[in-house]
């Protein structure tokens, strides 16, 4: 019973309760009292549960309102200023336009709001100034809300980004010790790749400039005539990388699978700075490949034909 309050007294429930009860208030109310019907479309909000981008723009307008407000507040006291400017330049020439303050105050609206409708423009020399001032301040003051919202939509993004690389990383095993400092400089290093069914990811012959790590999926790796499938947790190409060779083999998407991409430069940085890294890596290698494994430097030469 508690849940059930709780729902109905949340914005979702709201919403829901303000969708349905115009249908049942339109079957005793009087047809004039009809026009309640139009609150039906507030069920459009609900899209915000459904759609993880219209959530993350309203968290981004939530935890933005304090600047929002602050733009607000500074768009209607130079609305207000504009006005009164204009009306005492604009009073005498044009009364019942501009002969109050509010009057004028709609003018400054719209003028600020850079819609311009034409209904109300100033005719005296005094009254163009204020009005090309007050355009140049509408540009401005347009352009701090929308710039406010879309650096923190841009950072809301990338901060779930962040999120799922992170999720990622943490079903290798390869990285499964690793503090959370260490997985943040890891996740710096990384790309988030998506490759879709029958896609090929590495072709044999191509030059070796990342490795993969397998974060959700399968993918077929195909040496010669052997076959090897591949899950989450395990990684390929890096065999070539490590040579600085070019590739030996070619992996397909088996299923739509999510990778983690890790260069040629970074991966050597990275098993520089972890041994325990480095030596994991080089265990699967020799596994795979029989041989002991030597890292090439970074800077060296092109890669060479295998």
């Amino acid at each position: 019973m508690g849940a059930r309050l709780k729902y109905a007294l949340s914005p979702g429930g709201l919403v829901d309760l303000v969708a349905v009860l115009p249908f049942w208030l339109a079957l005793v109310l009087p047809s004039d009292f009809r026009f309640v019907l139009v609150f039906r479309m507030v069920r459009f909000f609900k899209i915000a549960r459904y759609s993880p981008a219209m959530r993350s723009l309203l968290d981004v307008l939530y935890r933005e309102r304090r600047a929002l407000f602050g733009c607000l507040v500074i768009t209607l006291g130079t609305a207000l200023v504009a006005a009164a400017l204009m009306h005492l330049a604009e009073a005498k020439a044009q009364p019942d336009k501009l002969g109050t303050i509010p009057d004028a105050l709609w003018w400054s609206i719209v003028t600020i709001g850079t819609i311009g409708y034409g209904d109300v423009v100033p005719i005296t020399p005094l009254g163009k100034l204020i009005a090309t001032g007050t355009i140049f301040m509408g540009l401005i003051l347009m352009a701090l809300p929308i710039g406010i919202i879309a650096t923190a939509f841009s950072e809301q993004i990338h901060r779930r980004d962040f999120i799922v690389t992170w999720g990622m990383i943490a079903k290798v095993p390869l990285f499964a010790e690793l503090d959370a400092a260490e997985i943040v400089d890891i996740s710096e290093l990384l790309r988030a790749q998506l490759a879709e069914p029958g896609e090929i990811i590495i072709r044999e012959g191509d030059h070796a400039h990342s490795m993969y790590f397998i974060a959700a999926g399968e993918v077929e790796v195909t040496v010669g005539k052997k076959k090897v499938k591949l899950g989450v947790g395990q990684f390929f190409g890096e065999v070539a990388v490590l040579k600085n060779e070019r590739r030996s083999g070619t992996a397909t998407a088996l299923t739509r699978t999510s990778l983690l991409a890790l260069s040629a430069q970074d991966l050597h940085a990275l098993m520089k700075r972890d041994p325990r890294v480095a030596e994991r890596i080089k265990d699967v290698v020799e596994k795979r490949t029989g041989n002991k494994v030597v890292a090439a430097k970074a800077d060296d030469a092109k890669p060479r034909n295998s």
